[in-house]
């Protein structure tokens, strides 16, 4: 197999987490070769931006161990921006319990990141208890624990609205763990845009050009070590490959794999990226008229 198993000194791993997620947010392979997938909101309707909207939330917590944020609607009251609070109360579940009762957004998402801040200090006070002080001078930097969360708009066009929620996250060991994950909301309704506006993914046409993007992204750095085989890349079975994650950005569907989700570690965050073109055959009548067809 062409399966490699990657040693790292475990510091170089907890700093390059970090730069991972923002490789995989900031670029991302197409067909034709690097599309910028994370954009600023689109200001050619200045009108439709005007009738929703954003303040930006942040938390940071004077020993930089917590860092959280997240675009939230100024008013609410509509399906879609209830529907984008509800979103934020489900990352943040202190943030739904102090809003619920307060209604003050900005409240609510202080109270959230000192939550987190100090149950990872309770957390690491208990982790340190249970070696002498001997031990621990060796070993002080596993107690360095960050986390950061940011849920940020990512595109925002006339009938739906894309966030991502970015993170990176570490509580000892040999490195931490980074994450990716898109949610789009229909603007109409306030719903969220999942598989049931694609159809036939099981066919065979689908499965090929899907899969053939999925090994573009393994082989892209493999150069002439690369493997024309996508099964010699997973960890699960091919037969057992599923999409993922979809989130839709400027004429494109975004398919994200997390670590360890059909990879190795080292294998970062697989990508898929299908124009709306290429999607048109898989798009239930719903899904055409969300992309503008």
């Amino acid at each position: 197999m062409k399966k490699t198993i990657f040693t790292l000194a475990t510091v170089l791993l907890l700093f390059a987490s970090c730069d991972r997620v923002r490789q995989y947010l900031g670029k991302a392979k197409d067909a034709k070769g690097t599309k910028e997938i994370v954009t600023q909101t689109k200001e050619k309707d200045k009108d439709r931006q005007a009738s929703l909207q954003f303040e930006h939330l942040t938390y940071f917590s004077p020993d930089s161990m917590v860092s959280i944020s997240a675009d939230v609607p100024a008013v609410v009251g509509t399906p879609l921006a209830d529907s984008i609070m509800a979103y934020v109360g489900e990352t943040f579940e202190a943030f739904a319990t102090i809003y619920a009762e307060s209604h003050d957004a900005r409240k609510a998402f202080q109270y959230a990141g000192e939550g987190i801040h100090n149950q990872m200090t309770t957390e690491i006070t208990e982790a340190k208890a249970e070696y002498s002080e001997e031990d621990l001078r060796d070993m002080e930097w596993m107690f360095h624990w960050t986390n950061e969360i940011n849920l940020q708009k990512e595109y925002d066009c006339e009938h739906y609205i894309t966030y991502v929620n970015v993170g990176d996250n570490y509580t000892g060991g040999a490195h931490g763990y980074h994450w990716v994950l898109g949610t789009t909301f229909n603007k109409e309704t306030g719903k969220r845009i999942g598989k049931e506006i694609l159809k036939n993914t099981n066919s065979q046409a689908f499965r090929t050009m899907f899969q053939k993007e999925l090994l573009d992204y393994f082989t892209e750095s493999d150069g002439e070590n690369a493997s024309d085989d996508l099964k010699e890349y997973l960890l699960i079975d091919i037969n057992d490959l599923q999409i993922s994650n979809m989130r839709i950005t400027d004429k494109h569907f975004v398919f994200q794999y997390q670590p360890y989700e059909i990879a190795c570690y080292a294998a970062g965050m697989p990508i898929v990226i299908l124009p709306f073109d290429k999607m048109k055959p898989y798009l239930t009548a719903e899904g055409l008229r969300l992309i503008g067809e």
